[in-house]
This record gives C-alpha cells, sequence and structure tokens, in this order.
C-alpha cells in the first residue's frame, strides 16, 4: 500500500470539505426546490434518503436507511397499490418509473401529495440500483385545488345570475365564453352562441342594429361602451337590454379580447314607459295631457316662424250642471264620448289633448287655409252638438272654442294658450256655442282679466289689498249702526279694482279661501284699533264667497280671529246670498249653524234677486234681511210693483223678527218710502259711498250722517274747453286701443266704444268697460268721420257713472299740431251740417237707447 504523503493528506481533507460543502448546497438547494433525492440498492434492499427526501416521509433520524417495503408502507392507503407495484416493478425490471401518489407523514400523520421518478442503474448485467427525486406538491396541489374550487364557485355565480356574460376574441370574434344566463337570456343554446357565425349581429333588431354596431367603435380606444337597445331571441321574442362591453390589452397595446355583459331591462323599460305615458297623458280619455302639450308647443314654437299652426280651445258650455245633476260618471262617459268625437273629425295629424276637466286643446300644422280651419271649428261645433244617449239619458252638450295662430298671436306655449282662452271667453260671452279667433277678439276686457289673474297671488303676498267701509244707517236718525267692509285692489297698473272683477277670478283660482281669511282678519284687527283709541264700536259686515262655505275650516278661523284680538261676536256679521244656500244646502246650513254658535249674525244679502224661498227663510232663519238695490232704485211714483213688493218683505221680516237693511239708497224719495215703511237701515250714496279707513273713522267720531242735499237744477254753463266740442246727434261707434301701460308698449287689439262728442282737445265716451283714470294708460281711437279714419292719441282724465254698470269717460288727445287741422276740418263739417239739420254722410251713428247697445253688443 503505497504511503501517503502530508500533501496527500491535505489534499484529501480539502476535498472532503468541499464534498461537505457542495452536500450542504445541495440540501439547501433541494429544501428550496422542494425536491429530495433517493436511491435504492436493490440486492441489498437498502434505501438511502437525502435530509430533504427523508423530512418528506419522516423527521425521524432513527429510521436509518429503512428497507424499501417499510418507506412504501407511508403510501396512502387509496395509492399503495398501484405506487408499489409501479416500484417494485422498476426494481425487478431495472426500469425507471414516474407516480404521483399521496402518503401519510410518519411523524404528523398529514396528507402530503407527492411526485417521484426513478432510473434504473444496471451492474453485471442484472438491475442494481434506483436512482430517483421525489418532490412534494402539497402546498401547490392546496392552491390548485383552491383556484379550481374558486373557479367553480364563480362559474355556477355566473351561469346562475341573471345577466348574460361572454368574452371573445377581437381578432378572430371567436367566443371563449359564455353563460348559462346568456343562453337564458337570448333563449340560444349555449353550442349555437359559440359556434354559430354572425348570430350575436342577428340578435340584434333590425332598426338599430347599424346604429349599435357603429357604437362599438369606441372600444378600439379603450372606452367602455354602455347602450341599450332591443333584441330578438331565439323564441321570437323581443327584449330590451343593458349591454356593457369591456376592452382587453395585452402589454403591446393590442385589443385582444372583449369582455360583456347583457341584462335584460324589458320590464325596466315598459314600466319606463308607462310611467312616461301617465306622466303625459290623461288617465281617463286616453288623450296627451297639459304637460305633453306644453312639450308640443315648445317644439312647435322652436321651428321657424314661417311654419305657422294654429291653437284651439275648445270648452264644453254649462258642462258643470251635468256633474252635478247626473253625477261624475255621467260626466266622465260624456268627456270620453266627446273626445272620440274630436278625433273622428279632426285631421289624421292634427294633436288633441285633454288640459283639464271640460278643456280641450287641438292643434293644427299644415292647414290649406283659414277658411279650412273655420269649417273645422264648425264641424267640431256639430259634432259635438249632436245627442249623447246614456242610461236612458239624452243629453245635448255643445261647445265654445277659441282660436290663436303661430306667430302672428304669439311665439311661446302661454301666449297662444291664453290668447286662445281669451277668444274662448269672448265666445262664451257672445252666447256660447261659437268660435272666435284671437284677431277678433283680444280686447281689453279679456286682457284685464289675465293681467288681474296673473297678479292675484303676487298681491296677497304683497298685501295689496285694503278695506273700504260702507257705513249702515238708521233711516229715521242717521245714526250709524255699522257698516259693510268692502275689500279693494289697488293694481299698479288698472288702479282701484271692485271686488265684483277680481273676486269671481280668485273663485277659479281658489284663491278666495286666502282673501278671505285675510278680510276677517284685518277686520278684527281694525275693530281691536277703535276698541284701543276709544271708537264705539259697531257691527262690520264681511261677504263670504260661497266657495268659503262649502270648505271646512272657516269657523275655526273666524273663532281664532275673534279670540286673538279679543273681539266680541257680536260685532262682526257674515253676508252670504241666497244662491249660496243652492250651492251645498245640508254643508252650508251646518257652516251657518256653527257660525251662530259662536255669536255671528248672518245677514241673506241681495235678497230678491236670486232663487228666493220662503223655506230658507223659514229653516236658515237669518238675523238680517238685505233688500237688493235694483228694487230700492226702482222705486219711484210710477212703479208700485217694487214698492209692493219692498213692503210686503218689510212686514215679513218684522213677523220673523228679523233686521232689514235697504241697499242702494241713492235718492230722498228712496229714503222717504222705507222710513213710511218702516225699514230699519239702510246703506248707500245718499249718505256715503265705500270709504278708506281713515275717513269712516272721522264719521265714527261725530256717529251719524246726513243725506247729502239734492242736486238743484243749474243753468248750463258757458263752455269754457279751449277747444270746440261737438256733441253728436246720436252715438258714433268706435274703436278703443290701450297701446301703453306704464310706459310699457301693449297692443290688445280693439274694444268697441260708443263717442258721444268730439273736439280738438279730446272726446267723451261711453262703454261698459272699467278703466283707471290716470296718465300711466295712453289710448289709441280709431274713428270714422265722413268717410274718413282718424288714429287719435289720448289719455282718460275723468270718470262718470251712468246707469247700468255703463261707465262715461273723458278723453284729453295728445295729438300734433297736422292731425289737430286735419280733424277741426272734419269737425266744422260736421257743425255746419248738424245746424242745417242735415244728415253726416259716411258716419256709423247708432239708433235707439245706448245702454240697451252696450248690453247687447257686450261693449
Amino acid at each position: 500500500m503505497p504511503q501517503l504523503s502530508t500533501d496527500d493528506f491535505q489534499q484529501f481533507a480539502q476535498t472532503l470539505e468541499e464534498l461537505e460543502v457542495s452536500k450542504n448546497h445541495l440540501e439547501h438547494a433541494q429544501q428550496i426546490a422542494q425536491i429530495g433525492s433517493w436511491e435504492y440498492n436493490i440486492p441489498d434492499d437498502m434505501l438511502t434518503f437525502s435530509a430533504y427526501a427523508r423530512d418528506i416521509f419522516i423527521s425521524e433520524e432513527s429510521d436509518g436507511n429503512p428497507p424499501l417495503d417499510k418507506a412504501l408502507a407511508y403510501i396512502h392507503p387509496e395509492d399503495y397499490d398501484k405506487t408499489s407495484a409501479a416500484v417494485w416493478e422498476a426494481a425487478e425490471k431495472g426500469i425507471g418509473f414516474a407516480a404521483d401518489f399521496r402518503i401519510c407523514h410518519g411523524n404528523t400523520h398529514d396528507i402530503r401529495y407527492l411526485k417521484a421518478q426513478a432510473e434504473a442503474i444496471w451492474k453485471d448485467d442484472k438491475p442494481y440500483k434506483l436512482v430517483g427525486v421525489v418532490q412534494d406538491c402539497t402546498i401547490q396541489h392546496y392552491l390548485e385545488n383552491q383556484v379550481e374550487a374558486s373557479k367553480k364557485r364563480i362559474q355556477l355565480i355566473l351561469d346562475h345570475l341573471t345577466v348574460g356574460l361572454w368574452m371573445k376574441e377581437y381578432a378572430t370574434e371567436k367566443v371563449v365564453y359564455v353563460s348559462e344566463g346568456a343562453g337564458e337570456l337570448l333563449q340560444y343554446p349555449l353550442y349555437e352562441l359559440y359556434e354559430v357565425p354572425g348570430i350575436w349581429d342577428d340578435l340584434i333588431h333590425p332598426a338599430e342594429r347599424k346604429e349599435v354596431l357603429s357604437r362599438q367603435e369606441i372600444l378600439k380606444r379603450g372606452e367602455t361602451l354602455q347602450h341599450q337597445y332591443r333584441i330578438q331571441c331565439g323564441d321570437g321574442t323581443l327584449k330590451w337590454v343593458y349591454d356593457q362591453t369591456i376592452p382587453w390589452f395585452n402589454e403591446q397595446g393590442e385589443l385582444t379580447h372583449l369582455f360583456g355583459m347583457l341584462a335584460d331591462i324589458t320590464h325596466e323599460v315598459e314600466m319606463r314607459q308607462k310611467l312616461e305615458y301617465l306622466a303625459t297623458h290623461d288617465a281617463l280619455t286616453a288623450l296627451p295631457n297639459q304637460r305633453s302639450l306644453y312639450e308640443k308647443l315648445d317644439t312647435l314654437c322652436e321651428r321657424d316662424a314661417s311654419s305657422g299652426f294654429a291653437l284651439f280651445y275648445l270648452d264644453l258650455d254649462r258642462f258643470q250642471l251635468i256633474n252635478d245633476s247626473l253625477g261624475y260618471t255621467f260626466g266622465d262617459q260624456i268627456l270620453k264620448r266627446v273626445s272620440n268625437r274630436l278625433v273622428s273629425v279632426l285631421p289624421d295629424d292634427a294633436y288633441l289633448a285633454r288640459i283639464s276637466s271640460n278643456d280641450f286643446v287641438a292643434v293644427i300644422e299644415n292647414a290649406p287655409s283659414q277658411e279650412f280651419l273655420l269649417n273645422l271649428s264648425e264641424r267640431m261645433i256639430e259634432t259635438i252638438e249632436m245627442p249623447f244617449t246614456i242610461d236612458s239619458y239624452e243629453l245635448h252638450i255643445t261647445t265654445s272654442i277659441g282660436i290663436s295662430f303661430y306667430p302672428e298671436d304669439g311665439d311661446d306655449k302661454l301666449s297662444l294658450i291664453q290668447n286662445a282662452h281669451a277668444a274662448l271667453h269672448r265666445a262664451k260671452q257672445l252666447g256660447k256655442n261659437n268660435y272666435q279667433l284671437y284677431s277678433m277678439s283680444k280686447d281689453i276686457t279679456s286682457y284685464k282679466k289675465f293681467v288681474l289673474e296673473k297678479d292675484m297671488r303676487k298681491a296677497i303676498e304683497n298685501e295689496e289689498f285694503e278695506i273700504y267701509f260702507q257705513p249702515q244707517i238708521e233711516t229715521g236718525t242717521g245714526i250709524i249702526k255699522g257698516a259693510e267692509a268692502l275689500i279693494r285692489w289697488h293694481h299698479a297698473d288698472w288702479g282701484l279694482v271692485s271686488p265684483g272683477e277680481f273676486i269671481p277670478l280668485a273663485e277659479e283660482n281658489h284663491l278666495v279661501h286666502k282673501i278671505g281669511h285675510w278680510v276677517i282678519e284685518n277686520v278684527c284687527r281694525q275693530l281691536r284699533s277703535w276698541k284701543d283709541q276709544g271708537f264705539t264700536l259697531r257691527p262690520i259686515a264681511i261677504n263670504v264667497s260661497p266657495i268659503q262655505l262649502m270648505k271646512k275650516g272657516l269657523v275655526d278661523v273666524v273663532a281664532k280671529q275673534l279670540s286673538h284680538y279679543d273681539i266680541p261676536a257680536k260685532y262682526l256679521e257674515l253676508e252670504i246670498t241666497e244662491g249660496t244656500l243652492l250651492k251645498s244646502e245640508k254643508m252650508v246650513l251646518n257652516t251657518l249653524k256653527d257660525l251662530r254658535e259662536l255669536g255671528i249674525k248672518i245677514a241673506l244679502d241681495d235678497f230678491g234677486t236670486g232663487f228666493s224661498s220662503l223655506i230658507y227663510l223659514k229653516e236658515f232663519n237669518p238675523d238680517i234681511i238685505k233688500i237688493d238695490k235694483a228694487f230700492i232704485q226702482s222705486l219711484n211714483a210710477e212703479n208700485n210693483r217694487e214698492a209692493a213688493i219692498i213692503s210686503s218683505v218689510l212686514h215679513l221680516a218684522k213677523g220673523l223678527d228679523m233686521k232689514v237693511i235697504a241697499e242702494g239708497v241713492e235718492e230722498h224719495s228712496q229714503l222717504e218710502f222705507l222710513k213710511q215703511n218702516e225699514c230699519g237701515e239702510c246703506q248707500g250714496y245718499l249718505f256715503s259711498k265705500p270709504v278708506s279707513r281713515k275717513t269712516f273713522e272721522q264719521m265714527l267720531v261725530t256717529g251719524y250722517l246726513k243725506p247729502s242735499k239734492p242736486k238743484p237744477h243749474m243753468p248750463a254753463k258757458e263752455e269754457r274747453r279751449k277747444y270746440y266740442r261737438l256733441v253728436f246727434p246720436n252715438p258714433l261707434l268706435g274703436n278703443m286701443t290701450i297701446v301703453e301701460i306704464n310706459e310699457r308698449t301693449v297692443n290688445l287689439g280693439s274694444a268697441q266704444v260708443l263717442i258721444l262728442d268730439i273736439g280738438l282737445g279730446g272726446l267723451k265716451i261711453m262703454t261698459s268697460l272699467k278703466l283707471p283714470v290716470h296718465s300711466n294708460i295712453k289710448l289709441n281711437f280709431n274713428v270714422h268721420l265722413m268717410g274718413e279714419s282718424f288714429q287719435l292719441e289720448g289719455r282718460l282724465v275723468w270718470k262718470n257713472e251712468a246707469k247700468g254698470d255703463t261707465f262715461y269717460y273723458g278723453v284729453e288727445f295728445n295729438i300734433s299740431e297736422q292731425e289737430k287741422d286735419n280733424l277741426a276740418a272734419f269737425v266744422n263739417k260736421m257743425s255746419a251740417l248738424q245746424r242745417l239739420n242735415q244728415q253726416i254722410p259716411d258716419t256709423y251713428f247708432i239708433e235707439g237707447s245706448p245702454y240697451a247697445y252696450i248690453k247687447n253688443h257686450h261693449l
């Protein structure tokens, strides 16, 4: 045996050290890779493990190098037969093997998932050794199981969602995933959605296909696409879907896939359409409603003004009578049939809406001529006028129509509707069952009503109202026994407006309750103020609208104000009309009973002009009867009928222990008659017109009033006007237009007036219009004299009451010297003809009573 040198020992030791380092490196590498090595010496039946391989099976070092069968004993029973057979076969035949199997760890008894692989080494033509590796795949296996479980859960969720999910390759359009929900939504088998070319595009409704596909261009820009459209499903049904598509780009910025979601929104769309329909249509007649009409008119008014159209405003005459007498069920049936009749007579492209109870609006475009529209109006009136038969009742309905034109009569929806309504109002004034064009009826009265109606709510908020007081006088002594509170409205344009003009409007707009409550509170406050100032209190009478009595709460309002201002109820009287009792007898009587229980006295106003009935005096038993001024003012020596009626009422009231107040006393003869017939109290211009609070307080100081003295007959004074006035033999018919209010230009068309005289400085007119006398209103008068037309501008400077609700107005001209010269020539000619008792030619004078003419022609 050769002798080893020191160098050899050193080299050997170094080699051992390097081997140990390599061994350690190998073991560390195996731990990192989770792979162990093993060898099986076949002849010696000895199994050798690396350190990590031993840890895979068992961590106990005491096992040493176990035989093969002991190592195989760690294999899970379910995998034992297959795995051990493969190992023994490899050892016997000297072949390699690979196996996946589970073991039960020898120490922890945990289940581990392993992969093993070996190759056979031969020696002396016999299998000598198996050399292999083993890998612990337990963590990987669990992760794969969790991923798979997650995939299954996600798949389960996606397949059971009510939406459809899909994914496809962008370049090839190959569908790589479709959820079962998509198949259910689209009503196609999944395999067709995967395999049939073009099926996805064919699903889109043909009417929307081009637009839907064009929207997909935004996907190329990386934007998400969200839209709604209709699809044709496999079962032939149509559905609305919500489609959201998301583009997917790879790291190179290339669009590779599209992900999408489809949701069935058919129910939501149909519900939205139904709600939109209900919001824009009348539930009773299925016609468009006011909201829809406004949208329609806004659209039409945005077009070129050359595309004109006509607006028809229809109102069924006296329709409320049907509801009141036969009930709302009958009324509803009438409205349905009226709407059907209107649809049948209107052109196919006409638009018809119901905007309130019995008001309809029709919009006609592309009418060939105005004559066509007028004929259409007549056909509508004739069609509605045909009898209706409902439950054996034969009903006759008429309608009135107002017509306005775009753009002549307005360039926005509200102007057109308001102007058509003004024309409708004119049609009602002319006896109903007819039509009127706005251009023929845009009169001052309609405009004034419109302005008052528009400004009323603001007037309530700004407290533009004021209470006037008309004293009620003891006929024999002149002592002030009380007063009637009369509300006045100080309107910025129209001056002092009487309740007769604005209260009916307040009733229509349901504002009369606010106004009525305002009057009650202010009267109670005023009574408290007078009490605090030391005045002797007198009862104040307040007019109550029938609508106020038919709404709950009036009794509470009165009681609250009396209590708040600490006013005894005896100082408050409420006046109602006879017609009020007919409106809703039971409700009204109950309300009046509650008011009287508070201590309020009730007066029956305008007695004799309504549906007077002695039954009401018996059952209702008012405290006060007010004889209407129409009877008082008819008293004269030649008219014994009115005298007999008034005497009878006074005798009846005395027997029923009721106080009587005569209204409208203006002449001494009327006062003397009332004294002789023992009428206790009266009110009228003979003593005082309605006066302001301050003036009435001065009256309360003295406590009584004397009747005004009769006006003595005075000889005619010398004419002091700067210009001569020609008094016409008969009133002349002319036209008046308001052209400016408070420096604001307006154009109200024309109102016919009667001209009584004319001169270079002005003229005198007669009309039923109630106009303010101040300088803020400029007027234009169109006067035809001897065939020549004159346009004369002026303003009102004085006003006198005539009779029968008519008025005289004095007009002061504002015309140029040239206009005066032109007018003077004709005034001189007419004056000369009058002096010669010759007729004035080509000048339209009316015949007969001017009062009757104004009444018959609604001037």
